[in-house]
């Protein structure tokens, strides 16, 4: 496993250093959120120290509130963190799930549910930041779509987790500008893509979700049987997989695994289906292409048009005509 020590995070930058919970709180609401942070000793204060470095669309902060303290932010909204304890133990609840943190667990808060979390004292921090739209970017490289589900812990000990650690260190060296890794914008803009796309890898599923084959091949059995229900309805991925009962992730996966389709180019082959299905059967004097491409959930009469094209080698009203 990777061994980051407290001292090396950021070394050389400044450390902002506080004893006050006012000014702690202060400081990490203007760089994070908006937050409650309350020490859970008789003590009214913190030993907090905290450095920061941020490129575009990622950033590294090192944090030690040095001493036991309660954390409630508000959310994240445009942002995910992924914070990893170099030593000592941290907690995070979310609603009825528990994450127990360490150097072998990391913590993935989420943007878009209340969270609170337990630091113990002794128990520094790193924190990796990605903006929204960076994950959502990489992911759509990934998976072919841009909704993702992380789940709330990230295994550190297992080969995805340790080669995230990895892509976090080189990014980190590169962020300080050591001689050895000091890189062209390209290079860092693919260091920063590198380490995101490392993370989207090294998340574990949500528990409780089904994993083995005779599973997966059932999921995708209900999500076709759901998409031929509801396919002139406007879906997304997420209200697909919420139906369903499985996160994004584990969606995208099983159905990857097995078609090698994305949820969305599932039901969009299956409203083309439907629309040829239609035009076949239809006459030309009662029935338009237009009318048609509408009842089968294409909004859009040129998109649909080309689609159609391209999957079955002829024009719409081509099909229409028969």
């Amino acid at each position: 496993m990777v061994k980051i020590l407290p001292r090396d995070v950021l070394r050389g930058r400044p450390t902002m250093a506080t004893t006050d919970v006012d000014e702690a709180h202060a400081k990490i609401a203007e760089l994070f959120c908006s937050h409650e942070l309350a020490p859970r000793t008789r003590t009214s204060s913190v030993d907090m120290k905290l450095r920061s470095l941020h490129r575009g669309d990622v950033g590294i902060e090192f944090l030690d509130y040095g001493a036991d303290v309660r954390i409630d932010p508000e959310g994240l909204q445009d942002f995910h963190l992924v914070q990893i304890p170099l030593a000592g133990h941290a907690s995070m609840q979310v609603g009825a799930s528990t994450v127990e943190s360490s150097p072998r667990m990391a913590t993935v808060p989420p943007i878009d549910r209340p969270f609170s979390m337990s630091w113990d004292g002794g128990s520094p921090h790193l924190i990796v930041y990605v903006r929204r739209t960076a994950l959502e970017r990489v992911a759509e490289q990934l998976y072919g779509e841009s909704a993702v589900d992380l789940g709330y812990g990230m295994d550190l000990s297992g080969a995805a987790g340790r080669a995230f650690l990895r892509s976090v260190v080189e990014l980190h060296d590169d962020l300080i500008g050591q001689p050895q890794s000091t890189a062209p914008a390209f290079v860092q803009g693919l260091l920063a893509d590198s380490m995101v796309s490392r993370l989207l890898m090294a998340m574990q599923p949500p528990s409780g979700e089904l994993r083995n084959a005779e599973a997966e091949g059932r999921l995708v059995r209900e999500c076709r049987e759901l998409l031929e229900r509801h396919a002139t309805e406007e879906l997304t991925v997420p209200d697909i997989a919420e139906c369903l009962g499985v996160s994004v992730r584990t969606l995208q996966t099983a159905l990857r695994a097995e078609t090698g389709a994305t949820p969305s180019d599932l039901l969009r082959t299956i409203r083309l289906d439907r629309a040829r299905e239609m035009l076949l059967e239809a006459s030309p004097r009662e029935q338009t292409v237009t009318t048609v491409a509408e009842l089968c959930g294409f909004t859009h009469q040129g998109r649909f048009s080309a689609l159609y094209l391209k999957t079955f080698g002829e024009l719409p009203s081509e099909s229409l005509r028969r």
